[in-house]
């Protein structure tokens, strides 16, 4: 389902903005990639415990992937814990909880009253395959992030948001970190409609009624070889604007782990595992470009009439008013969230221009601006992008 959500909306895409889309879902799995890796480290120790305490430790086996197994997939700790660096701790320990309700309920029902049947593999699931589960809901993140950078969907009614993001969370039904990208991709822009997702994704969706499991991407060595580098090119640089610079240490650890299962699988082939890799390698070599800005809120709630400000980005010129516009990450690009300062004059420059402004925040009828005494234009940063 949600690969076809994908394909549907990139067909929707200009090709110029088909570039920015794939580099947000690249973001996507590098930013997943430690939380899986984690995983999967705690799955192999829990293996080789004495045996009494890999019997009382073995419930939280089936909890130590992405989700992408079966069952209710918020169930999965790692996407807990990157839906607690991006949402806060409250948010992802109750989905956490919720998730696991929703498995001891479908389990009873499932053996006939008997609770605690695991939905998910036992063994967990290849490195490979979680990338396939994650790559869908990291494009639409990505379609969501540029779609819809034009959009100003906070003017939709927030209980039709919220019952879009129902409909979207229920029918989509991506593995748990990737319904975590893609949330984070509407909360910059619906809220509501993010806020409506996490509550029913991954606790009762499709994917959890159906306990399904997708198809199976096998292990590969070239697919670990190549993930291998394009980690590690993404963690020398920092973030490469891609991910939060917080990640370059867990990102080159987890450059040196996809190298040790190249070398550990290296005689394993299969072709489908090569794909999420390869965008990965693609989103660290290429780039992408800086997502579009056309919205018309602004984001000065907390500054007051006499601040002293100076802010760098790109103008904008809009119908109510010019502005300043830079964008702000949390954890990759999947969450990137405009920081706006309207401008009460703006220069005659064209719109994308960078500028720094330097002046008193002022009050303009119901909203705040920034009075500039001074507007210097600036060369673009190397990083386009502020982190939170």
């Amino acid at each position: 389902m949600v690969t076809c959500c994908v394909l549907a909306a990139l067909a929707m895409l200009p090709a110029q903005a088909v570039r920015g889309v794939l580099a947000t879902a690249a973001a996507s799995l590098f930013e997943g990639t430690p939380f899986i890796l984690a995983g999967m480290l705690l799955r192999a120790l829990l293996s080789r415990a004495p045996g009494g305490s890999a019997r009382r430790w073995s419930g939280l086996v089936p909890l130590l992937g992405c989700g992408c197994e079966g069952g209710p997939s918020a169930r999965s700790l790692p996407a807990a814990l990157a839906a607690a660096f991006t949402f806060g701790p409250l948010p992802a320990l109750l989905r956490l909880a919720a998730a696991l309700i929703a498995e001891r309920i479908l389990s009873s029902r499932a053996q006939g009253g008997r609770p605690g049947a695991a939905g998910a593999c036992e063994h967990g699931e290849p490195l490979v395959t979680q990338f396939a589960a994650l790559l869908p809901a990291g494009v639409l993140a990505g379609v969501v992030l540029h779609l819809f950078g034009g959009i100003d969907l906070a003017r939709v009614p927030p209980p039709v948001q919220l019952l879009a993001g129902i409909a979207l969370g229920f029918a989509a039904a991506p593995c748990a970190l990737g319904a975590v990208s893609l949330a984070a991709a509407l909360h910059a822009r619906a809220a509501f409609a993010a806020t409506g997702m996490l509550c029913i994704c991954g606790i009762a969706d499709l994917r959890a009624l159906l306990r399904g499991h997708g198809a199976r991407v096998g292990h590969d060595a070239l697919a670990y070889a190549v993930a291998a580098v394009a980690l590690a090119a993404v963690a020398a640089r920092g973030g490469d604007a891609l991910v939060n610079p917080c990640f370059t240490l867990p990102l080159a650890c987890s450059a040196f782990a996809c190298a040790v299962l190249a070398v550990s699988h290296r005689r394993a082939q299969c072709a489908r595992a090569r794909v999420a890799p390869a965008l990965m390698l693609a989103g660290a070599l290429l780039g992408a470009p800086v997502p579009t800005y056309s919205a018309t809120e602004t984001t000065m709630t907390d500054l007051f009439p006499g601040e002293r400000m100076t802010f760098t980005g790109t103008l904008v010129h809009g119908a109510g008013a010019d502005a300043l516009v830079r964008f702000a990450i949390t954890c990759c690009r999947a969450d990137a969230a405009p920081v706006v300062v309207r401008l009460v004059r703006a220069p005659p420059l064209r719109s994308g221009t960078w500028l720094r402004a330097d002046g008193t925040i002022v009050r303009a009828g119901a909203e705040l601006r920034l009075q500039a005494r001074r507007i210097e234009r600036v060369a673009p940063p190397g990083d386009p992008f502020i982190y939170r």
